[in-house]
């Protein structure tokens, strides 16, 4: 029933923050993920307490640089690149504490900043699951209004998600404003262009900016409505 139970908690937080790509699986993991839930697992029915020790093991740079690679080295949740001014942690979508079998479990393990790992810590709400960064569809409950981000479709996990890890914060937003300008020197740049070849080029380039700047969530949203307008 346990397991069950996991499963449905698991599908609920992946009905895409970012949308993300889940990479292959590290070999540290395949060669030792069961082993380590099991041992992990058996101690815990015994005592009813968590072995830190046993559990920290996910907590390897061989698994933290894939999952780094994945987000290009940004937090999974507010898109900040955090490895210039903080190493970053590797974030259980779902929290080990609560669900210690999903330690080890490769999908329910991305990278996150200090910030946002530490404003979410412990918390699940199984009645209303904050979106997951890999597979939710995103747009249906978040948009960027400029460097804002509100829930649309009166989406609760939208707006709990937003609220949850303060993606409006001041800092957050200053930094999302500088990169929507940032791009809209590039659109500028494309509209004002007559030549057709260097005109795909520059659009190649907003394309490339866009993908891998933080921020990525605004930025899109940003250039859309850009090319809605004209």
């Amino acid at each position: 029933m346990k397991n069950i139970l996991m499963k449905l908690l698991l599908n609920l937080f992946q009905e895409k923050m970012i949308e993300l790509k889940k990479l292959p699986k590290p070999q540290l993991l395949i060669d030792n993920g069961d082993n380590w839930t099991s041992e992990l697992m058996v101690d815990y029915r015994k005592t009813n307490i968590i072995d830190k020790t046993k559990q920290n093991r996910y907590s390897n740079t061989l698994i933290k640089d894939v999952l780094k690679n994945e987000t290009k080295e940004k937090c999974a949740y507010c898109e900040s690149r955090v490895t210039h001014i903080y190493p970053g942690d590797i974030e259980h979508i779902i929290p080990k504490s609560i669900y210690p079998r999903l330690t080890f479990t490769w999908s329910n393990l991305t990278f996150g900043c200090y910030w946002c790992n530490n404003k979410k810590r412990n918390f699940l709400d199984k009645n209303c699951m904050l979106l997951n960064p890999y597979k939710d569809n995103t747009k249906s409950h978040l948009r960027a209004f400029g460097p804002l981000i509100f829930h649309v479709n009166s989406s609760k996990r939208g707006e709990l998600t937003w609220r949850k890890f303060e993606l409006n914060r001041t800092e957050l937003r200053e930094k999302r404003q500088e990169k929507i300008e940032d791009l809209q020197r590039f659109i500028d740049k494309y509209n004002s262009q007559t030549n057709q070849s260097l005109k795909d080029l520059i659009g190649n380039e907003i394309d490339e900016f866009i993908a891998e700047s933080e921020f990525s969530f605004t930025l899109q949203q940003f250039y859309e409505d850009q090319k809605n307008v004209t």
